[in-house]
């Protein structure tokens, strides 16, 4: 399963953007959090097929997430989604059949917060269910410098973002694979290459729920061929891949 990027004429990210240690958040119009856009009906239907034929890899919910998948789900049908009555995993199941974003649900644990329910039917070689109950610090551990440099911004953005204000940051990839769902690793590219191998896209969705005050994390997926992303972009990205640690090439899967 795979899909081509709708949004190819959005603007060239620099070098200094698409540095992996910025985060590099932004205000996101509410209404346009979880906006259906052209083409999604055939995200939509991938996402049920996952949802249907392989649930124990793509959705995944512990007690404490009961309350805030119940109140997701009252947001999204205030929207006038059909979502599915019931427990957790059918109102999840029904989620991923609703909007083109995975969404994962985080609660406050402490300082930090953990995964407490979520549906990742494209995730980026990881998988949900070695990660539901976990904390961000053990969630992002294969992640490079992130207790050092990310966590302590993360854990007081996720403190400080107040309900139903919606912020959004950008994340990329480079994969040997265009399917989206790609929960295992895959042979690392090299960038400096000019074709063979896809640029993987998250654009990223921050919303803190007023009742239960989980933060929904949302993440619209998408991938594009190599040779099809535009020359600046593509120069770009090998400037910054150029300079980045050995750790964070193997992260990456650069070669």
């Amino acid at each position: 399963m795979s899909a081509r990027d709708p949004n190819l004429s959005d603007p060239v990210l620099s070098p200094a953007e698409l540095n992996p240690l910025r985060i590099g958040l932004g205000p996101l119009e509410t209404a346009a959090w979880l906006a259906p856009r052209p083409g999604d009906a055939v995200l939509l239907a991938q996402r049920r097929a996952l949802a249907a034929e392989k649930p124990a890899e793509v959705l995944a919910a512990i007690p404490e997430g009961d309350a805030p998948v119940a109140e997701l789900a009252a947001v999204l049908r205030a929207r006038g989604l059909r979502i599915a009555e019931g427990g957790a995993l059918p109102v999840l199941a029904a989620m991923a059949g609703a909007v083109a974003e995975d969404l994962l649900l985080l609660a406050a644990d402490g300082e930090t917060y953990r995964l407490v329910a979520g549906v990742l039917c494209f995730p980026n070689r990881w998988r949900l269910a070695e990660k539901i109950g976990k904390g961000l610090s053990a969630i992002h551990g294969p992640v490079p410098e992130y207790e050092t440099a990310l966590a302590g911004p993360v854990d007081r953005f996720l403190a400080r973002l107040r309900p139903e204000r919606a912020y959004t940051r950008g994340n990329w990839g480079l994969a040997s694979s265009s399917a989206l769902h790609l929960p295992l690793p895959v042979a690392p590219v090299d960038p400096a290459a000019d074709t063979g191998f896809f640029l993987r896209r998250e654009e990223q969705g921050f919303l803190k729920l007023p009742v239960t005050a989980a933060v929904v994390f949302s993440i619209r997926t998408t991938v594009t061929p190599w040779e099809q992303v535009p020359p600046e972009q593509r120069d770009a990205i090998r400037e910054v891949a150029g300079v980045l640690s050995p750790e964070w090439r193997d992260y990456k899967s650069l070669t």
